[in-house]
C-alpha cells in the first residue's frame, strides 16, 4: 500500500488552450492523484476525475483524483489562456480507496495541514509548487524524504525565464498526524511572486468483513475413539485468510493453516459436534461449519453399490454407480472386470475400453469405508456394443386407486435386450413427471373432482424408451372443505439433524392416552432417487425418527421400529413407528413441592430428570405453569422418593401432584421439532369444545373393540403437618387383557396412617374395574375439524340419538354426558379422503 510511482511531469512551452499528459498505463483499482498547476483559468479536465483542492490563488494548485478501472494513460486539460504557463504531474497509489480530507495553502501565512486519527497504514499525500523569477536557486533547501522537480518555463507575455519548483511528499504512517507548511521550503530568490501548495490524505477500506464460512465439511477418517475432518477453503475479500480454528462440542481445540484436523481422545458412539471457523489477518472471524459424528468401532461393511451402465459403444463400457450406506463413510471403490480388479478411485464413475464388441462382460464395483471394511460387490452384465432399441412397451396399464388428491397406477413389466429396463417414465399429460423403478406409481398433488390423463413408458439405463400408454382418470370429490398438507419427514433421533422427507403412502397413526402412539405406512419406490439402500440408510431401527406435519404444524413424532417389510411384486416397502418419547402420555406424579427460592415447574424438571432418558430430554420442552422459563433451583433429592412414579412416601409440604402429558410442537429458536411437556390442573382436565353428535357431526359410531378401560387409581391423604400420604393401584388383570389405561387421582378425607391409605386406594381400584364403554367415532371432516388443536385427556360432549340410545320420553338425546378423548387415529388420505377416529372414554369409579 501506497506510492506505486511518480510520473514523469508535464510542461510545455507551446502556446496552447488543451494539454495532453501521457502518463502510461495505471493498475486496476489504483488510484491516480493530479496536481495541475495554472495562471491560467481551466475550463475543464477529461476522465471523471474529481476535485478536492483548489487554492483559488494567481498561481492556482487543483488537487484532482479517481480509481482506475484499468483504461487510464493520460489526461487533457483545457486552459482558457494559451500564452500562460502549466504544469501537471501524476502520482499513482495503490489501496487508497478512501479519502479522508484535504486542505490549501497560500504565501499570506504559515501553512499547516494535520491528520489525525486514521486508520492504521493510511496514505498521505502532500503537493506543493513554488513560482519564481530568475533562475538562482542554489540556496533552495528542501527538507528530508521530500522529492521536487523544477520546471523552465517561457514568459509568453514578456519573454523573462520563469521557474515554478513543485514538490511533494508521500508519507506511509501508522498513526498520529502528519503536517506540512511554507516554513520547510528555505533558501528560496527574494523575486518570488507566488507561493502555494495543496494536500490530500488516503487510506484503505478497514476490513470488518469476516472470511467466508469454510465449506464442505466432511468425515475423512476415524476409529472407535478419534475422528478426522476435512474442510474447503474459506475466502476473504480483502487482508486474506490467515487461519482455521476447530472445536469439539463448542469448545476450542486449536489453529490450523491446513484444512484438516484430526480430534482424539473421543468416546465410541459417543456423538461430537465438530465446529471449524476461518479467521482473517485482521482478526475477523467466520460463522462456524458444523458436523455431528460419531465414532464408532465399525465392523460392518458398507451396502454394495448400484451399478448402472451410462455409455456403451462398440468395445467400450461405462459405468456409474450411487453413494453407498456405510456407518462410518465410503472413502474409494474397487472397479472390477469379469472377476479382475481394474482401479480403486474415490470418483463414482469409469469407463471400459479395448474390448471385443458385442462380446458380453461382468462389470463390478464394490465400496471400501474409512475402517476398511469393504462392501460385496454391485454388479451388471452387459455387452460392449451400441443400443439404441428401446425396452418393450409396458403391459396391463391400469387405475387401481383415486382418492381427492391422487391416482396410483399399476402395470406389468417391459423387457430390454441388453441393459435392461432401469425404469419407467410416469406421465401427467403430456408432461413427465417422474423416472420410477418399481412397476407403481401415485399421481398427488391432483385437484379433486377432475378428470386427469395419466400414462407410463419404458427405459433402459442409456435412455431409449418405449412408445407410451394412457389413461383417463377422475380424482374424488372433495366435500371436506380446505386442509393444509401433510408432510413426512425423517429425523436423526440423537442429533436432531432432518434425514429425508418420504413420499408416503397409506399412512394411519394414534396418538393414545396411555402412551402407545403408534404410525405404519408404506413408501412407495417409485422415485429412482429412492432406492432400497437409501431408504434402509434413513429409516435405521431406534436411531431415526418419523415426524408427520399439518400444513407447518407437527403433529406427531416416532421412531422407526421396522422398516423391513418389502413386497418387490409391488415396489412398497412398510414401515411401523412408535410413540418418540418414552414419557408420553398422562401420570399423576408425586414430587417434593418447590422449597425456598423454588418455582412450581422445578416439579417438571424433577420429572425430566428421574423419568426420561437423555435422548429423550432433548427433545422435551415444557409449559403450562406460571413462571416456567425462569430461572429455578433444579437439585431436587433424589433420596426423597422410594419408588419414582409409583410411589412417595411423607413427602414435603406442597400439592401433591400434577397431570402431564406430551405433544408436538415446533422450538423457533432451534429451528427443529420439540415435544412439548405440558402441566394441566388433575381436578378440572381441558375442555377441548367439541360436541361429538350423531347424526350431525359424526359420520357413524361404534362400540369399541376394546374391552374397555383399566384405571391406575391414586389416592391421597393431607396429613395435619402439611405433607401428603400418596399411594397408587392399578388393576394389572386388566392391562393384561389390553384394556386401556386411564390414571384417576382421589384424596380421602378422615385417614390416619399409610396403611388405611392403601386400603381404601385399593378399594376405589377394585370399584373401577367394571364394564366401561368406549365409543368410537369417525368424523366428517369439514374445514372447521381441527383435530391436531384437541388434547388427550380433554373432555368433549357425546350426544347421540339412535336404536342403541333412543331420544328419552322428553325429546331430549338418549345419550349426553361429557367423555374424555382416550386416543385420535387419523387415516390422512383413505379412500374417503381424510379419515379421524376420536376414542373417547366412559369412566366412572364408584369410590365415596
Amino acid at each position: 500500500m501506497g506510492l506505486v510511482r511518480m510520473a514523469t511531469p508535464y510542461t510545455t512551452q507551446s502556446a496552447s488552450t488543451s494539454h495532453t499528459y501521457s502518463f502510461g498505463s495505471v493498475g486496476y483499482g489504483n488510484r491516480i492523484v493530479l496536481f495541475v498547476n495554472s495562471y491560467a483559468g481551466v475550463n475543464s479536465i477529461s476522465g471523471g476525475y474529481t476535485e478536492h483542492e483548489w487554492t483559488r490563488h494567481t498561481f492556482g494548485i487543483r488537487m484532482l483524483s479517481k480509481i482506475s478501472m484499468g483504461s487510464d494513460s493520460s489526461v487533457t486539460v483545457s486552459v482558457s489562456d494559451s500564452t500562460d504557463r502549466i504544469s501537471i504531474w501524476m502520482y499513482e497509489l495503490s489501496d487508497a480507496d478512501v479519502f479522508y480530507g484535504s486542505s490549501t495553502g497560500l504565501t499570506s501565512s504559515s501553512a499547516y495541514y494535520g491528520a489525525s486519527d486514521l486508520p492504521d497504514g493510511c496514505v498521505s499525500l502532500i503537493g506543493c509548487a513554488v513560482y519564481v523569477a530568475g533562475s538562482d536557486t542554489s540556496t533552495v533547501s528542501w527538507p528530508s524524504g521530500y522529492s521536487h522537480k523544477g520546471f523552465a518555463f517561457r514568459d509568453w507575455n514578456d519573454g523573462a525565464p520563469r521557474r515554478v519548483y513543485s514538490t511533494t511528499a508521500v508519507n506511509e504512517y501508522a498513526s498520529g498526524s502528519v503536517s506540512w507548511s511554507q516554513k520547510l521550503i528555505n533558501g528560496l530568490p527574494s523575486a518570488t511572486p507566488n507561493y502555494a501548495w495543496a494536500a490530500g490524505t488516503w487510506g484503505p477500506n478497514p476490513d470488518e468483513t469476516p472470511p467466508s464460512v469454510p465449506g464442505n465439511l466432511r468425515l475423512t477418517g476415524m476409529t472407535p475413539t478419534s475422528v478426522t475432518v476435512a474442510w474447503d477453503a474459506s475466502t476473504d475479500d480483502s487482508s486474506g485468510v490467515a487461519g482455521y480454528t476447530t472445536y469439539i462440542n463448542g469448545v476450542e481445540k486449536g489453529t490450523t493453516t491446513s484444512r484438516t484436523g484430526t480430534f482424539s481422545g473421543l468416546t465410541a458412539g459417543v456423538s461430537v459436534t465438530v465446529q471449524v471457523d476461518a479467521y482473517d489477518y485482521e482478526g475477523n472471524r467466520s460463522e462456524k461449519a458444523e458436523l455431528v459424528v460419531t465414532p464408532i468401532n465399525d465392523t460392518t461393511p458398507p451396502v454394495p453399490p448400484v451399478v448402472k451402465v451410462t455409455g456403451l459403444a462398440a468395445g467400450k463400457i461405462t459405468i456409474g454407480w450411487d453413494t453407498p450406506f456405510d456407518q462410518s463413510a465410503v472413502v474409494s471403490y474397487g472397479v472390477h472386470l469379469n472377476g479382475v480388479k481394474k482401479a480403486e478411485q474415490a470418483g463414482r464413475t469409469y469407463t471400459f475400453s479395448g474390448l471385443t464388441a458385442g462380446a458380453v462382460y461382468t462389470v463390478a464395483v464394490d465400496a471400501l469405508d474409512l475402517l476398511g471394511n469393504r462392501s460385496a460387490k454391485g454388479s451388471r452384465t452387459v455387452k460392449a456394443q451400441a443400443d439404441t432399441t428401446p425396452p418393450t412397451v409396458p403391459g396391463a396399464v391400469a387405475v387401481v386407486a383415486t382418492s381427492k388428491t391422487a391416482i396410483t397406477l399399476t402395470w406389468n413389466p417391459s423387457t430390454d435386450d441388453n441393459v435392461g429396463v432401469t425404469g419407467y417414465g410416469t406421465y401427467l399429460g403430456g408432461l413427465r413427471i417422474a423416472e420410477v423403478p418399481s412397476r407403481v406409481y401415485t399421481f398427488t398433488g391432483l385437484t379433486p373432482g377432475v378428470t386427469y390423463s395419466v400414462g407410463v413408458d419404458a427405459t433402459d439405463e442409456l435412455g431409449n424408451r418405449s412408445a407410451r400408454v394412457m389413461l383417463q382418470a377422475t380424482t374424488l370429490q372433495d366435500l371436506s372443505g380446505a386442509a393444509p398438507p401433510y408432510e413426512y419427514v425423517l429425523y436423526d433421533w440423537d442429533s436432531h439433524l432432518p434425514l429425508d422427507s418420504l413420499p408416503l403412502q397409506n399412512v394411519s397413526f394414534e396418538i393414545t392416552l396411555g402412551g402407545t402412539g403408534t404410525l405404519s405406512a408404506d413408501i412407495p419406490l417409485f422415485d429412482a432417487a429412492y432406492t432400497i439402500g437409501r431408504i434402509a440408510a434413513a429409516t435405521r431401527p431406534e436411531r431415526t425418527m418419523i415426524l408427520v406435519y399439518r400444513g407447518e404444524q407437527l403433529v406427531w413424532g416416532g421412531r422407526i421400529v421396522d422398516p423391513q417389510d418389502y413386497d418387490s411384486e409391488s415396489g412398497v416397502l412398510k414401515i411401523s413407528a412408535e410413540e418418540v418419547i418414552g414419557i408420553y402420555g398422562h401420570r399423576y406424579v408425586a414430587f417434593t413441592g418447590p422449597r425456598a427460592g423454588t418455582r412450581s415447574d422445578t416439579e417438571v424438571t424433577w420429572l425430566l430428570e428421574h423419568a426420561s432418558s437423555a435422548a429423550d430430554r432433548r427433545w422435551l420442552t415444557y409449559e403450562g405453569v406460571a413462571g416456567t422459563g425462569t430461572p429455578v433451583d433444579r437439585e431436587y433429592r433424589s433420596e426423597d422418593f422410594s419408588t419414582i412414579l409409583d410411589k412417595a412416601a411423607e413427602v414435603a409440604a406442597a400439592p401433591g401432584g400434577f397431570d402431564w402429558y406430551v405433544k408436538p410442537g415446533w422450538d423457533a429458536v432451534a429451528d427443529r421439532p420439540r415435544f412439548i411437556l405440558r402441566r394441566i390442573n388433575r381436578d378440572s382436565p381441558p375442555d377441548t369444545g367439541l360436541t361429538l353428535e350423531f347424526p350431525g357431526s359424526v359420520r357413524r359410531f361404534r362400540r369399541s373393540t376394546r374391552r374397555g378401560l383399566a384405571t391406575r387409581t391414586w389416592g391421597q391423604l393431607r396429613i395435619p403437618d402439611g405433607g401428603v400420604l400418596l399411594s397408587s393401584v392399578t388393576r394389572q388383570d386388566l392391562l393384561a387383557e389390553g384394556w386401556p389405561l386411564i390414571e384417576q387421582a382421589w384424596t380421602f378425607d378422615g385417614l390416619t396412617s399409610q396403611a388405611a391409605l392403601d386400603a381404601e386406594t385399593k378399594r376405589a381400584s377394585d370399584a373401577s374395574g367394571g364394564a366401561k364403554q368406549l365409543l368410537e367415532f369417525d368424523l366428517a371432516i369439514t374445514s372447521d375439524v381441527r383435530w391436531w388443536q384437541w388434547e388427550l385427556g380433554g373432555m368433549a360432549r357425546v350426544v347421540v340419538t339412535d336404536h342403541l340410545y333412543p331420544a328419552l320420553p322428553d325429546g331430549s338425546p338418549g345419550l349426553d354426558r361429557n367423555m374424555k378423548i382416550v386416543s385420535l387415529k387419523v387415516q390422512p388420505d383413505s379412500d374417503e379422503g381424510e379419515l379421524v377416529t376420536v376414542t373417547t372414554g366412559e369412566h366412572t369409579v364408584a369410590a365415596d
